[in-house]
């Protein structure tokens, strides 16, 4: 979790150095992904509690993240096109709901290869089985006609 913060707090940083200097906000960019990368990568790790259980530290880290972004937001509107915002608060949604369907598509894809291969193996067990009664038919019909 401590890696996640601190990745957000640099580029933060280095977002902040950008608009001080009087430069675009399109120009740090790659900070920007940064920063929202371990943005997401913190609240998953918060979200599913992997790693040491730590209440206190996580709320804290998360109230840091809130702060910030409220000062990017503020950047993207006084410091970027207008609605610019706006445009990125639904870019946003719309990445949650894509990555959403992902996880929901590779689930059931998941449970598609598990059927299949259920189906499969059951088919095999059933021409298994009718090989061994065939061939102890064969076996039975072979010995009777031998003795007789």
């Amino acid at each position: 979790m401590l890696a996640e913060l601190a990745a957000c707090n640099l580029a933060y940083g280095t977002i902040k150095k950008f608009i001080g200097s009087g430069r675009e906000l399109i120009d740090c960019s790659s900070s920007l992904i940064k920063y929202f990368d371990s943005k997401a990568e913190l609240a998953k790790r918060v979200e599913n509690k992997t790693g040491p259980k730590n209440e206190l530290e996580e709320f804290l880290a998360l109230e840091k993240i809130k702060a910030q972004e409220a000062e990017l937001k503020q950047f993207m509107i006084y410091c970027g096109r207008p609605g610019l915002w706006q445009d990125w608060m639904g870019f946003q949604a719309k990445a949650a709901r894509d990555r959403k369907d992902a996880v929901k598509n590779e689930a059931k894809a998941k449970y598609q290869r598990q059927k299949a291969l259920q189906e499969n193996l059951n088919l095999g067990i059933k021409i298994m089985g009718f090989l061994l009664v065939a061939m102890g038919l064969l076996f039975g019909i072979t010995f009777y006609y031998m003795r007789a």
